[in-house]
């Protein structure tokens, strides 16, 4: 038996990188999982590579109706939510004064608004399910700036917070409600960042704790955590993940052990 064994579960974003880890994790801890994305093609192709009780349901987060409808699709299916990992991300940056407004309310409908309307849409059925558990992915750039990366920044630091209010409000109705913080992940979206940065796939390994970047599926089993009864104490958390990103400030220029 696995720890979320007839459990079902919504997962936006998860055609590819964390998204598609977690499907997969959920699936192996016993759930049944709906692969919310709106890349029908890579979505239907993640649901056939995990295989097992996943499926696909096209969903654009920034259209409340949408996520309504997968809420809706997963309930009539399956015969209630249990979970849902908002994870589906769309950032549009560079200097502040150049960024248009288009791209920047993009970003905040994706990343902000849409974790709300998953909430939203999420919560009367967690409810009725007597209890659940809301991740939502946040970043460990909630809690400091990043050179042009103000649309993302400013919309994982609301998530963390927003996350917090869903916590205290409905604790006492058995949902949990929790944020994610990963730091440098191996996804497709990294691969973009590299190509857009001065500094080399090396050279940011080299800024965390454990000298390297971190798998999806690390932040998976994480997530997969947090869903579970053994999290049955963990609400309003931000849990960061980013192997010791944030703790290594290196002022000293110091390197870390490798040896003893």
């Amino acid at each position: 038996m696995g720890r979320l064994e007839d459990k079902v579960a919504i997962v936006t974003g998860a055609a590819s990188g964390i998204g598609k880890a977690t499907m997969a994790k959920l699936v192996a801890e016993g759930a049944t999982v709906v692969c919310a994305d709106i890349d029908d093609d890579a979505g239907r192709a993640a649901v056939a590579e995990v295989g097992g009780a996943a499926c696909f349901f096209h969903c654009d987060v920034g259209e409340l109706a949408q996520v309504e409808a997968t809420v809706t699709f997963a309930v009539a299916e399956f015969g209630g939510l249990d979970i849902i990992h908002n994870n589906a991300l769309w950032s549009g940056g560079g200097p502040v004064h150049l960024i248009s407004p288009e791209d920047w309310d993009k970003s905040m409908r994706v990343m902000l608004t849409g974790v709300f309307y998953g909430c939203r849409a999420a919560l009367p059925q967690l409810v009725a399910r007597g209890g659940g558990s809301i991740v939502n992915t946040a970043s460990v750039e909630a809690f400091g700036g990043e050179m042009f990366a103000s649309p993302y920044t400013t919309a994982k630091a609301g998530v963390v917070n927003f996350t917090r209010n869903v916590a205290i409000e409905y604790g006492r109705l058995g949902v949990r409600a929790n944020a994610i913080c990963p730091g440098n992940i191996e996804t497709p979206l990294f691969e973009k960042f590299l190509g857009a940065v001065p500094r080399t796939r090396a050279q940011i390994a080299d800024l965390a704790a454990i000298g390297r970047i971190i798998r999806p599926d690390e932040i998976a089993n994480v997530v997969a955590f947090l869903c579970s009864d053994e999290a049955s104490a963990i609400t309003g958390a931000a849990i960061v993940v980013d192997g010791g990103l944030t703790s290594f400030m290196n002022l000293s220029g110091h390197r870390p052990l490798e040896g003893l």
